[in-house]
């Protein structure tokens, strides 16, 4: 049983957060094209897969290096309101992270609430916005809670992806306020938001590692 995240797994992890977008790349731009532009699932793709080939020349780096210029990376790759969020949100981690090389339990709670931080930062929205942050901030509370109830770290990110899942559906409910999205107004409400979706997305991959 992991009981902490090493370089290695983060390595593992962006590689599969890449796949996974890749995998779900229609679907998010279907998600997308009832709100939006219609290309999030294509930004998504290409900014993670910019970062995945970009990891072999990071080899000297510690995690919070492998953050920093993977968040620089995508800000460059995607110049999109998505591609600019998650590089937000990485480049905060990768502040938050600087000179680890190995994230315990309560480092991966700082990863998750840094890049909630650099996101709302970046973006002004907050909760039932209908935006990422509906469901990447559940995630991060249901992984405290989960720690404070002494659970393992598959746990934590098990009861993550839960919160983030079942956020990404109380979106459907939300009216958005942000983007082109917030043009729609009212006909936004029963449309599930793809920006959640993709924060959902992400927790998949920290997941799938255990």
């Amino acid at each position: 049983m992991k009981h902490s995240l090493q370089k290695k797994d983060l390595i593992w992890i962006f590689e599969e957060i890449s796949r996974i977008m890749d995998e779900n790349k229609d679907y998010l731009c279907k998600l997308d094209g009832a709100l939006g532009d219609g290309d999030i699932g294509l930004t998504m793709s290409k900014g993670f897969r910019a970062i995945v080939s970009n990891l072999p020349n990071l080899a000297d780096e510690d995690i919070g290096g492998i953050l920093i210029q993977s968040a620089l990376l995508m800000g460059e790759t995607v110049a999109s309101t998505m591609g600019t969020l998650v590089s937000s949100a990485l480049l905060r981690a990768g502040k938050a992270l600087a000179g680890k090389n190995e994230l315990s339990k309560e480092d991966s709670i700082v990863l998750f609430e840094a890049m909630i931080k650099g996101i709302s930062d970046r973006g002004k929205a907050k909760v039932g916005e209908k935006t990422i942050l509906d469901s990447l901030v559940p995630a991060a509370h249901a992984m405290a809670l989960a720690h404070c109830q002494q659970g393992s770290l598959q746990e934590m990110m098990n009861r993550a992806l839960e919160a983030a899942d079942n956020g990404v559906k109380e979106t459907i409910s939300m009216q958005s306020k942000h983007g082109r999205a917030g043009r729609y107004l009212e006909r936004s409400i029963g449309l599930q938001d793809p920006g959640a979706t993709v924060g959902a997305l992400l927790i998949k991959g920290f997941v799938r590692l255990f």
